[in-house]
């Protein structure tokens, strides 16, 4: 049996894809719109993972100095 953080996960992306689904059968967007949205969205995810990234680094960094 999954664990329940890992059932929710899966809960919460089901219902986010039902709800695009939802969005473009009931207000007629266009997949073009979602896909470029979802484009963006996915850029913005990767600038922040990168910036975290690279903040932790640099903390590490500044850490390890002080030594």
């Amino acid at each position: 049996m999954a664990k329940k953080s890992r059932r929710s996960f899966i809960t919460s992306v089901l219902a986010c894809v039902a709800f695009v689904i939802a969005a473009v059968w009931s207000w007629d967007l266009p997949i073009e719109d979602i896909a470029s949205y979802a484009a963006v969205l996915l850029i913005l995810l990767l600038v922040i993972i990168v910036a975290a990234l690279g903040f932790g680094a640099l903390l590490n960094w500044l850490r390890r100095r002080k030594k």
